[in-house]
């Protein structure tokens, strides 16, 4: 719900608890955790932060994880609707018959000039600038779309469906950041369907990651994990292996199901997940970015000390840090998500001021991305009652963490 942006998480938990018409005990039922439990959660006193647990909650409650987080519009609605959510459904959402303005009297964009800005799409989204990312978005769909519509059979048309494909992935995957899940699956499913029409596997595989990784931000944790294996088993034979670019999207595809595993709490389906990730990045032998996935070694790290967050394991996830130690040619969002992660493996440990310089130091890598972050605020906001450091109060001010 829009407008709770400000509201301390408990608080939150609190007004759709009463909504719904729980009593304290009930919800706790629900969540097989005691009246107290929700008690000291309510007041602040304990926090929620890991995602299985947030998720179990918002479905206790009926509503989405976006919706308890307060995750924040990132976005403003201009008059011309330029960088905005409704312009990008508009190009999205609408055919070419129905979408009016967004056609009328548009020249096709050709081939090489249309690769050139699904490329400036996907570096802006990794380097964490969103709102230039949405001011470009709805024109990179409009002319990716219009030009599979004027493409002629065979390989001129294959490359304008992997352009709209790619297009479509980039968008699902800011969306998601926004917390606009419905929106992000509906690009994630119109790039699948364009993806598929290709026959090329990389571009498959990259969309099947795409609707794994949307369904995860929808809390849809089970169908994640099997579009994950689907995805995998689906391959031609020996070709996660065939390139780096395969290596690349067949390591990604693999962490991400890792992280789906393990909201459902399987440890063990997370670790083997895990484990074929690092098989892929062992065989790549180095951090890259093919097809902007920012995968290598240290993104396996990276992940492997998120899914100890996610199991609640604070002592394997400190001794994981020494590991994370992003390189300089991982994008900017890799980076300030490792040292975001970083900060809250040393926040749950007692840390405060550990975890207070790593947040400062996500923050001034990515500010759209961590002030977009529920974690980065949460921990914000406790790091605050925890210290006196006038920094710490900026920071928490910074990411809209306090009232």
């Amino acid at each position: 719900m829009r407008g709770m942006e400000h509201l301390p998480f408990g608080k939150r938990v609190r007004f759709y608890r009463e909504r719904r018409g729980l009593p304290q005990w009930q919800l706790g039922v629900l969540l097989n955790r005691s009246e107290d439990w929700v008690y000291r959660v309510e007041t602040g006193r304990i926090p929620v932060n890991n995602v299985k647990m947030l998720a179990d909650l918002a479905d206790a409650l009926r509503v989405h994880i976006e919706d308890l987080q307060g995750a924040p519009a990132l976005l403003d609605d201009h008059n011309d609707h330029r960088g905005s959510v409704p312009a990008i459904r508009a190009a999205l959402m609408q055919s070419r018959r129905l979408a009016g303005s967004l056609y009328d009297a548009r020249e096709p964009v050709r081939p090489a000039r249309l690769a050139v800005e699904v490329h400036e799409a996907w570096d802006l989204y990794q380097a964490s600038k969103y709102s230039e990312l949405a001011e470009r978005l709805p024109s990179v769909l409009v002319d990716t779309r219009l030009a599979v519509h004027e493409a002629s059979t065979g390989e001129e048309k294959e490359r304008c469906l992997t352009l709209f494909a790619l297009a479509c992935h980039a968008t699902g995957a800011l969306l998601r950041k926004l917390g606009e899940t419905d929106l992000a699956w509906a690009a994630a499913d119109q790039g699948d369907v364009a993806a598929s029409e290709t026959e090329d596997p990389a571009t498959m595989l990259a969309l099947r990651r795409c609707v794994a990784h949307v369904q995860l931000g929808a809390g849809m944790a089970a169908e994640a994990v099997g579009v994950t294996l689907d995805a995998a088993g689906n391959l031609p034979v020996g070709w996660w292996c065939s390139s780096p670019t395969a290596l690349s999207l067949y390591g990604t595809l693999f962490l991400n199901g890792a992280v789906a595993a393990a909201r459902l709490g399987d440890r063990g389906q997370a670790d083997d997940m895990l484990q074929e990730a690092q098989r892929a990045a062992d065989r790549l032998g180095t951090d890259a970015n093919e097809m902007w996935t920012g995968f290598g070694p240290m993104n396996v790290d990276i992940h492997r000390l998120d899914l100890a967050l996610e199991f609640g394991d604070v002592q394997l996830a400190v001794d994981s840090v020494p590991r994370v130690r992003p390189v300089r040619n991982l994008p900017t969002e890799r980076r300030a998500r490792a040292a975001l992660d970083v900060a809250r493996a040393y926040g749950e440990a007692g840390r405060t001021d550990d975890a207070a310089d790593h947040l400062k130091r996500a923050f001034k890598t990515a500010p759209e991305q961590i002030r977009a972050h529920a974690f980065a605020r949460d921990l914000a906001r406790r790091l605050h009652q925890r210290s006196r450091r006038r920094d710490v109060r900026e920071l928490a001010l910074s990411l809209n963490a306090l009232k």
